[in-house]
């Protein structure tokens, strides 16, 4: 059975305390938040789910442990927060090293938010603490119904032109899809959410890349079937995660994850 949010909180509280992540996220607000089966893709919700405890932590924990460089984040909310606090203690991780290798990276230690929803991309606006706020790029970008390989999926129709080693897929929401193709479309209740804006990218992921995907287990399948590379995949049926790490032989002495050196 899931833990509630009060167990969770009890469970990760030693490491969010030491890491400060109480000082960012009040893993106390509206705690008591009951969703209903549909909550989660009415697109009427005027507040934010609850944070949960377990997914902030395991996504602070991942890019402290990789030590990410680049972080992609389909989806804003508290987890922005604390991506660009785990990157920031990154950059100061790697500061400190004595010698530091070369690296083909422009965006060190910055992420980037995509969201389909003006509203929420404002709301964490304004929650970005201002010593946070200079390595997050906050973006909007519409998103449309489509077909990969003759299947029903979906579109951004602008992503930041990055090259990431993390990326979190935690966006969009199902009611954000706009049109239909033959009559369905994404504003059906019972119809998951399909995002397939890993597989345009996928060609120029580089080897070490890592995907977080938070829920969305029909969407993660869906990538495990259509990704043409060699992935390290493993769901979390417990956690409700799926990960994928592209497991390549690295391209060059320029094809580096911060992992090797710090």
């Amino acid at each position: 059975m899931p833990l509630s949010r009060q167990e969770q909180l009890s469970r990760h509280e030693e490491y969010i305390e030491r890491e400060g992540l109480d000082t960012l996220v009040n893993f106390t607000e509206n705690i008591d938040f009951k969703e209903g089966v549909f909550d989660a893709v009415s697109g009427k919700l005027s507040t934010p789910f609850p944070p949960e405890a377990g997914d902030l932590v395991r996504l602070h924990q991942l890019i402290r442990s990789r030590k990410s460089f680049t972080v992609l984040e389909f989806g804003v909310g508290y987890s922005t927060v604390v991506i660009a606090d785990a990157l920031k203690k990154n950059q100061k991780d790697w500061e400190a090293l004595k010698e530091k290798p070369q690296i083909r990276n422009r965006f060190q230690f910055q992420l980037f938010s995509i969201d389909a929803d003006k509203k929420w991309l404002k709301e964490v606006e304004k929650r970005l603490p201002s010593h946070l706020a200079d390595r997050v790029h906050l973006s909007y970008s519409a998103v449309h119904i489509g077909t990969h390989n003759g299947q029903l999926c979906h579109f951004c129709d602008t992503l930041p032109d990055i090259v990431p080693d993390f990326i979190y897929l935690d966006g969009p929401g199902v009611k954000d899809v706009q049109g239909t193709i033959n009559g369905l479309s994404f504003q059906c209740d019972e119809r998951t959410v399909m995002p397939a804006d890993l597989l345009l990218m996928e060609s120029t992921f580089l080897p070490g890349t890592f995907i977080l995907v938070d829920g969305r287990t029909n969407n993660a399948r869906f990538l495990q079937r259509n990704f043409t590379r060699t992935y390290d995949m493993n769901w979390d049926k417990e956690g409700d995660v799926t990960t994928f790490e592209l497991n390549e032989e690295r391209l060059g002495k320029y094809n580096v994850l911060g992992s090797d050196f710090f």
